[in-house]
């Protein structure tokens, strides 16, 4: 049985990855980190924000179920 940490993620992996290569890898392929550093925060926050909302979902969920 999986913990709430791995179905939280688990269940997020397909949509992040599509999130991902649409924040981050359609504008890489367009130059956008070419232009300015504005692109390097964007990318900071587009991959560490999301992770941080399923990790917090995770732990709710958790807190939620309670003790095993």
């Amino acid at each position: 049985m999986k913990g709430p940490m791995a179905r939280a993620f688990g269940g997020a992996a397909t949509p992040l990855l599509w999130y991902y290569a649409i924040a981050v890898v359609v504008p890489l392929l367009n130059g956008a980190a070419s232009r300015d550093a504005l692109f390097l925060e964007h990318t900071a926050f587009v991959l560490l924000v999301p992770v941080a909302l399923v990790t917090v979902v995770g732990l709710l969920s958790r807190i939620k179920d309670g003790p095993r």
